[in-house]
């Protein structure tokens, strides 16, 4: 395995990401506590490779480290003990992640340095990161108000994720394909939000890269 350096950091977050997401539809083939034992597992392995292949500030690294390890105990927790209070825990932690690791990569992809693959990899992470957002969003809902959306039926969060990031991407890109539906207004909030930044999204991440690679050739025709 290549040695992580600033020219592929964000390929190790880009398949992490996409190997948790695969995780998530494989436990749902695997219902019971062995598949979402993996997908747990996956889940802090995800969590580690993320916020390793990230150029952080220490305390928000070691705030990091700290979550994982609660939602390691929060994960036992609810396996020896079920109760509602843990899923809304572990689902908070994953959002905090989620929305601190996309304000991070946002700053390295969007603001510094020239296109390269590890940049383009890297937005496409950054839109990964903002499907996973509102997944877990909506799994709060969902935890909330198990009708708040009609065409899913969510057993707990491990065999439900899978289900929600479905629609969770289908919004961002617009698609809209109907076969879940938002019930509620606070519901409806949310998923118009997430068509709304998804359409921004592929406009300011075209501008940014298009400006960085300009800035790119500035610096070079003032060297010569």
């Amino acid at each position: 395995m290549k040695q992580l350096t600033e020219k592929n950091n964000f390929v190790y977050l880009f398949f992490s990401l996409i190997i948790f997401l695969f995780s998530a539809a494989v436990v749902v083939e695997f219902p019971g506590s062995v598949g979402e034992d993996i997908f747990s597992i996956v889940t802090m392995m995800m969590l580690i490779i993320s916020i390793k292949s990230l150029k952080t500030e220490r305390t928000w690294k070691w705030a990091i480290y700290t979550l994982i390890v609660f939602f390691v105990l929060l994960i036992a927790l609810e396996k020896f003990f079920s109760h509602q209070f843990y899923v809304y825990l572990i689902l908070v932690i994953l959002l905090i992640f989620f929305i601190g690791s996309f304000a991070s990569a946002a700053k390295q992809v969007l603001l510094v340095g020239d296109i390269d693959g590890n940049k383009i990899i890297g937005s496409l992470s950054l839109y990964l990161l903002l499907g996973l957002i509102w997944t877990v969003i909506y799994l709060l809902l969902l935890a909330m108000d198990p009708s708040a959306f009609s065409g899913v039926e969510v057993a707990n969060w491990q065999q439900g994720f899978s289900r929600i990031a479905y629609y969770s991407f289908v919004t961002l890109t617009t698609l809209g394909y109907g076969d879940i539906l938002p019930t509620n207004h606070i519901a409806e909030f949310f998923v118009y939000m997430e068509a709304i930044v998804g359409v921004f999204y592929m406009a300011i991440i075209v501008s940014s890269l298009i400006s960085l690679r300009l800035a790119a050739l500035q610096d070079e025709k003032q060297g010569k």
